[in-house]
């Protein structure tokens, strides 16, 4: 059965393997997740995602939590986000924000915030997976609803300092 989430291949699109399901697994257990309901999804408006459901703390597992295959023409940040970045990113950069209250009301600055948190703080990261979230993190920052944004001019709003 083919998954459906739709992203124009920039993220990836099928069911996930048993080896891509194993690595996420894996890099998993760098993490206390006790009490976080992690579920797998394949379902089109399901993807990758951290959040708070009726009092209980998901993660949701899409097929979407590997880059795309769109080859050496690849142009985005996140179309490159490896699937250790991506866990990192829900995990380090939304999951730990939200214990600590703070995350952000602004979508691009909660994205933002995540990437570059998991960039500096998220363990077993390579420097090329740290810094694809660094750039995944500025590039959301210039692409807001209401023009690009410097990061000197948000970084005492994210919480970015500390972990």
């Amino acid at each position: 059965m083919l998954c459906k989430v739709e992203s124009g291949g920039i993220r990836g699109e099928v069911p996930l393997s048993i080896e891509q399901r194993t690595q996420v697994d894996s890099y998993l257990s760098n993490f206390d997740l006790n009490g976080v309901d992690v579920r797998w999804v394949d379902d089109r408006n399901l993807n990758t995602a951290y959040g708070n459901m009726f009092g209980q703390e998901v993660l949701q597992i899409g097929s979407d939590v590997v880059p795309g295959n769109v080859g050496l023409g690849t142009v985005t940040a996140n179309s490159r986000v490896s699937l250790n970045g991506t866990l990192a990113h829900e995990i380090v950069g939304h999951r730990e924000a939200a214990l600590a209250g703070r995350t952000q009301d602004l979508l691009y600055l909660e994205e933002a915030q995540a990437s570059i948190r998991a960039a500096r703080f998220a363990p077993d990261l390579t420097s090329t997976e740290r810094f694809t979230l660094l750039r995944d993190g500025i590039t959301r920052l210039q692409n807001t609803p209401t023009g690009p944004v410097k990061i000197r001019d948000v970084k005492d709003l994210l919480y970015i300092q500390n972990r």
